[in-house]
C-alpha cells in the first residue's frame, strides 16, 4: 500500500494485529500442509451408464435453507468446490463468480461489479445477496457486497460456493433479487494442523497466509487464519481523455496500488458455533472518478468490514430441527475527493467522506417433516441498523461540514415455506415472507414476497 497516502486508515490497530498474527504464526509454525493434488475431472461422455448413475449429485443448503440435492432445489444452482478454485487458480471471489454461467464481472480499477443475465448496474452488487456460512455480508450503508480484493474471506479458506440464481427474497428478504451466493468455509478438521502460503509477483505484488485448525477428541474444533496482500500496480496508466500537458499528458503515475489485511476465525462445540471475520482494504484510484483532479494520489478508498455471529443448531429428531443465531456487524468506508470539485469554494479543494454502519440482529428457523411428504420451514428475523452515518467535510482550503447525516432503522420479518413431495420425482415448493421496516420517517410500507415452484 502507498505509505504516503494522506488518508489514514480508520482503525489501524487491527491491521497491525493481523500482521503480528501472521508473522508470529509463520515463525512458530512447525508444519506446513501442502495442498492436496486434484485429479483431472473424468470425461462424462466416456463413462458407462452404470458409472453415470453412481455420480454423486451435489447438495446445496442455500436454495431452501436446508440441505437438499441440487436436482430437488427450487432454483437453478451451481456449486464451485475448493478443488475447482485450486485447479483454475482463482484469487478472488470475483474470479470465481466470473467463471459461472450467467454471471460476469467488470472492474473500474477500484471495485469489481457483478453482472447477472446481461444486467450490470454498477450499484456495488446490492441486488445480489452475499453470504458467508449463511451470514449476510451486504452492508447497511448502500446494501453493497464487495467481491474483489475487498471480500472479507481469503479464497483459500473456501470449501465451496453455492450460487442460487433468481430471486430468493422469500427466505432472505432484501438484496436477493438476481441471486443468492453463499460461501461455505472450510472447517478446522479439514486443516488438521498448520498451513502457510505466500506469493510474490509482478508490480511488487505479494501475499501471505497462515491458517491453524484442528478438531479434538471431545468434538471441539477451531480455525484461525490471517492474510496480508499488497500490490503497487502498474507504474503508468494512460488515459487519452486527459492527454494534455496540464494533466501529465494523460499518464496516471503509481496510483493503482491495492492492499489489505484480513482475519477469519471459527470455533464449534456440540450445537454451538462462534464465527467472525475482519478486513481492512486500501485502494488507489487512477481514474479521476467523480469529477476529481487527474493524477492526484489523494483519490483513494478505504473499506473496512467486520462481523461476529453465534449460531445454535439442534436436531431433536429425524423430523424436527431448529437453528438460531445472533450477530453484530460493522462497515466503514472512507474516500478522498481532490478538487477542483463541485463546491461553493472556487479553486483547488479537497473533500473527505466517511460512512459508518453498525447493525445487530437475530434469526430463528424450525424445520418440521410431516407425514413423510411435507417439509415445513418457518422462521422469523429481527435486525436493527442502529448506526448509519454519512459525513462529508471539506479539508482544503478550509475545514467545514458539507453533509453530516445520522439515521437508523429496524426490520421485522417472518417467513414460511413448504416442500411437498407429490411423488418421488415430483415436488411442489411454495413459500411467503412478510417484512416490515421502520425508520425515523416511517418511509417503508410492509412487503410480501411469495414464491412457488414445481420440480
Amino acid at each position: 500500500m502507498n505509505k504516503g497516502s494522506p488518508l489514514l486508515p480508520i482503525l489501524p490497530a487491527p491491521v497491525f494485529l493481523i500482521r503480528l498474527f501472521f508473522y508470529g504464526l509463520l515463525l512458530f509454525a512447525f508444519s506446513v500442509r501442502a495442498g492436496n493434488s486434484t485429479n483431472a475431472a473424468p470425461d462424462l461422455t466416456e463413462l458407462p451408464l452404470e458409472a453415470l448413475m453412481q455420480i454423486e449429485v451435489p447438495e446445496v443448503f442455500s436454495a431452501s435453507k436446508f440441505e437438499q440435492k441440487a436436482t430437488a432445489a427450487p432454483s437453478s444452482t451451481t456449486v464451485i468446490t475448493s478443488d475447482e478454485i485450486k485447479r483454475y487458480g482463482y484469487r478472488t471471489l470475483a474470479d470465481v463468480l466470473g467463471s459461472v454461467q450467467g454471471f460476469y464481472v467488470s472492474y473500474d480499477r477500484n471495485y469489481d461489479f457483478l453482472g447477472a443475465r446481461g444486467v450490470n448496474l454498477g450499484d456495488f452488487n446490492s441486488r445480489v445477496l452475499l453470504l458467508v456460512n449463511g451470514h449476510r455480508i451486504n452492508n447497511d450503508l448502500n446494501d453493497g457486497a464487495l467481491v474483489g480484493t475487498a471480500f472479507i474471506l481469503d479464497v483459500d479458506l473456501i470449501d465451496r460456493v453455492e450460487i442460487i440464481r433468481g430471486p430468493g427474497s422469500v427466505l432472505y428478504g432484501n438484496n436477493a433479487f438476481f441471486g443468492v451466493i453463499n460461501v461455505i468455509t472450510r472447517q478446522g478438521k479439514q486443516v488438521g494442523g498448520v498451513e502457510a502460503s505466500g506469493m510474490y509477483g509482478s508490480y511488487d505484488a505479494y501475499s501471505g497466509r497462515v491458517t491453524i485448525g484442528n478438531q479434538f477428541t471431545n468434538g471441539l474444533q477451531f480455525l484461525l487464519s490471517g492474510t496480508i496482500y499488497g500490490s503497487d500496480g502498474p507504474d503508468n496508466l494512460f488515459y487519452p481523455e486527459f492527454n494534455t500537458p496540464g494533466h501529465n499528458n494523460g499518464i496516471a503515475h503509481k496510483l493503482d496500488d491495492d492492499g489489505f489485511g484480513s482475519f477469519f476465525g471459527s470455533a464449534s462445540f456440540k450445537d454451538f458455533t462462534l464465527e467472525g471475520g475482519y478486513i481492512n482494504r486500501e485502494k488507489g484510484n487512477p481514474t479521476a472518478q467523480y469529477g476529481t483532479t487527474f493524477d492526484d494520489p489523494r483519490l483513494r478508498t478505504l473499506d473496512e468490514r467486520s462481523y461476529a455471529t453465534l449460531k445454535y443448531t439442534h436436531k431433536f429428531s429425524d423430523t424436527l430441527d431448529l437453528s438460531a443465531d445472533v450477530y453484530y456487524d460493522r462497515s466503514d468506508f472512507q474516500i478522498g475527493y481532490p478538487g477542483p470539485f463541485t463546491s461553493p469554494a472556487p479553486g483547488p479543494n479537497f473533500f473527505e467522506e466517511r460512512e459508518t454502519g453498525e447493525w445487530a440482529g437475530g434469526e430463528v428457523q424450525v424445520n418440521k417433516k410431516l407425514w413423510d411428504r411435507h417439509l415445513l420451514t418457518v422462521g422469523g428475523e429481527f435486525r436493527g441498523d442502529f448506526r448509519q452515518d454519512d459525513h462529508l467535510f471539506q479539508l482544503e482550503p478550509g475545514p467545514g461540514d458539507v453533509r453530516n447525516m445520522h439515521d437508523h432503522r429496524q426490520n421485522y420479518s417472518v417467513f414460511a415455506e413448504d416442500d411437498f413431495a407429490v411423488v418421488t420425482n415430483l415436488h411442489v415448493n411454495a413459500g411467503v415472507r412478510y417484512d416490515k421496516t421502520f425508520d425515523q420517517q416511517d418511509h417503508f410500507s410492509p412487503s410480501w414476497s411469495p414464491r412457488a415452484a414445481l420440480i
